[in-house]
Parts: C-alpha cells; sequence; structure tokens
C-alpha cells in the first residue's frame, strides 16, 4: 500500500460526529437510527461520518442477550459497507461487540443470518456446544468505495468491561468472501493476529489510528500510533459520569467532562493530530456527559462540536494545515523519529 508520502491528501475535510444514545439490545433499532443520521451526515458534505462506541446495543453486559447479538453483529458491518459505498462518505461506525468473523468460512458475508429483532428479547441463550467464544469490541473502518481498510480491538478496556470483554488477541483484518480458498479444504488460511497491538490505517484521508474511549488515558497508545505516522486519531466512545468514588464529589462532579475536555486538547497538541472523538449522548439525569468534538493542535476544541449530551449530528470542519504547522513549531514527530531518541522506537 503506497505510503502517506506517496499521495496527496485532502487538507480541509468535514466530519460528522453522530452523538446517539443506543437503545438498550436493539441493534435493528439503533441500525437504522444510524442509517438516518450517515444520511443526513452525507448530505451535509460529510467525508467522514462516525459514530459512538456500543451504538448497537448500548453496554448491556449482564444480559444473556448481548453475547448472542455478537455472535451475529458482523452482518452490519457488511451492511455498512454498502452504507458507505451508497453515499460516497468514508465510516468509523463507532464499534462492533462480536466474536471473531476469521472464525467463520470465507463465505461469512452470505452466510451470517440478518439480524432478528426476536433476538434483543431472548430470555435465555442457546446452550452452547463448546466453549463460550470471546467477545471482542472492533472499531472498523470503511472507505467511501466500500472497502473495509482496517479494524482496531479495543485494547484498554474499562474496569467494567473486564470480566465480559477480551482485548487479547487483537482480530486480524477479516478476509472477504472473495479470497482465494485453501488448496485444500473449504476455508481460507488462518489469519495471524496483527503483529502490532496499535496500526495505521492508510486512508481516503490520510493515514489514521483508531482508538476506543478509554485509550485515551494511555498516551503510550497515541504514540504507537504516531510513531508510524498517523495524523488523525479517531476515538469512539461510551463514556459516562459513573463508576467515580463518591469522593470524587468533595472536588467536583463534573469530573469526567473534565477529563475529555482537557485530555482531548493534550493529546492533540502533544502529538501534533487531529484527533476525532465521538461519544454517545442522552438524558443528562442519566450521567450522559456527550461531548463529542475535534481536537487540533494551535487551536484546542474547533467550533461546531458538542458541548453538553444532545443527541444529534455535528459537523465539524477539520483543518490538516495546523498538524503541519503545530510540527514546524514544535517538531514532536522529528524527535519521535531520531535515532537514539530517548524513549524507544525512534528511526522507524
Amino acid at each position: 500500500m503506497a505510503s502517506s508520502s506517496d499521495q496527496k491528501y485532502p487538507s480541509v475535510f468535514n466530519v460528522a460526529l453522530i452523538q446517539m444514545n443506543p437503545k438498550p439490545l436493539d441493534p435493528t433499532y439503533n441500525f437504522n437510527q444510524a442509517v438516518s443520521y450517515i444520511r443526513d451526515a452525507a448530505s451535509k458534505g460529510a467525508s467522514l461520518a462516525v459514530l459512538p462506541e456500543y451504538h448497537l446495543t448500548s453496554w448491556s453486559p449482564e444480559s444473556p442477550s448481548f453475547p448472542l447479538l455478537a455472535t451475529k453483529a458482523w452482518a452490519y458491518v457488511h451492511k455498512y459497507q454498502e452504507l458507505a459505498k451508497e453515499l460516497h462518505i468514508n465510516l468509523v461506525p463507532g464499534t462492533i461487540v462480536t466474536t471473531d468473523p476469521n472464525l467463520t468460512s470465507p463465505d461469512a458475508a452470505s452466510e451470517i443470518p440478518e439480524p432478528d429483532r426476536d433476538d434483543f428479547t431472548t430470555t435465555n441463550p442457546p446452550t452452547p456446544s463448546g466453549p463460550t467464544p470471546k467477545l471482542f469490541n472492533i472499531a472498523p473502518f470503511i472507505s467511501h468505495s466500500g472497502e473495509l481498510l482496517g479494524i482496531y480491538t479495543k485494547a484498554n478496556l474499562w474496569l467494567t468491561e473486564r470480566a465480559y470483554l477480551a482485548s487479547h488477541p487483537p482480530i486480524p483484518l477479516p478476509l472477504s468472501p472473495q479470497t482465494p480458498k485453501a488448496h485444500n479444504n473449504s476455508r481460507p488460511a488462518a489469519r495471524e493476529p496483527p503483529a502490532q497491538r496499535h496500526s495505521v490505517i492508510h486512508t481516503p484521508l490520510g493515514p489514521i489510528g483508531l482508538l476506543t474511549c478509554w485509550d485515551l488515558a494511555f498516551p503510550e497508545a497515541f504514540r504507537a500510533l504516531i510513531r508510524q505516522g498517523a495524523r488523525i486519531i479517531v476515538i469512539p466512545s461510551f463514556w459516562l459520569n459513573v463508576d467515580i468514588p463518591a469522593e470524587a464529589a468533595r472536588y467536583a462532579r463534573d469530573t469526567e467532562a473534565r477529563f475529555l475536555k482537557a485530555t482531548l486538547v493534550a493529546r492533540a497538541f502533544e502529538n501534533t493530530c487531529a484527533v476525532v472523538f465521538c461519544n454517545v449522548g442522552g438524558p443528562v439525569e442519566e450521567e450522559f456527559i456527550g461531548l463529542s468534538r475535534v481536537a487540533l493542535p494551535l487551536v484546542g476544541a474547533v467550533e461546531g462540536g458538542f458541548e453538553g449530551a444532545e443527541v444529534g449530528v455535528r459537523v465539524v470542519k477539520v483543518e490538516m494545515e495546523t498538524v503541519d504547522i503545530a510540527e514546524g513549531a514544535y517538531g514532536v514527530r522529528a524527535d519521535m523519529g531520531r535515532e537514539g531518541w530517548h524513549y524507544g522506537g525512534g528511526g522507524g
């Protein structure tokens, strides 16, 4: 694949932040809502549309329906590919909780059954014939031609996710149905997990890195992507003002909003990159905080993002020239690429 230096990328593009409130365990409803939002985004000139984490099911892991829905969830990736191609728009369809799609046959796109509305009303999951499959929280990147360019398996699971989700090994990009079959059976050769936990995806908008929600707290994740040349970091999120010790309220009741506002801008400045953050929205009394936004070096939070938890679509202009000017001023990437850089990884 061509490197970023071989291609010309847009210096300005519009990103649609889709701050939706997913209905728990109702992927059919949520998908239809997402499609409506994406069509609206495309009509407003967005080149990229981003959905939040857990946008198909919300976060309801205690329900027996949650793992059942995950076994069929990959079908929605194919649906989003069709939509991206139809609308000629790049998509990061939030995250999708799924089993490993590489464990299905190469004809998986046609074999995965259509999601059934009855799936989310199931009270007793089917008895498994073998070990319960691992569930992964996956963020895909789909190009405006409908091609699945890359996926990211959430690495840094939040405390309450660890009993339900796996982060290792990260899922490799699934083979397409057109991939030639192995010579001795009907399945393709096994895909190896990615060599790196964080890998840049080369997209029509430039080199992009995907992270998810709590990954934001780890500068190392950003550095791993920046060292590979990422200029844009996209972060779907399901971040609420919950799971915080009561003692924290003595200092502030809006700790999570403060965390997000400060850290998103800091990551943009310290890595000379654009940060696109898309969170869920919903009622403030249910601890939703929203704040989906774009952060740029030199600028901070870009005008046009969400200042609260309201549901809807906001289209924000991303001026990538700020990334170049900031790098010229700070030289962060240049230092990281030097041989003998203090913290390792230089010269690559």
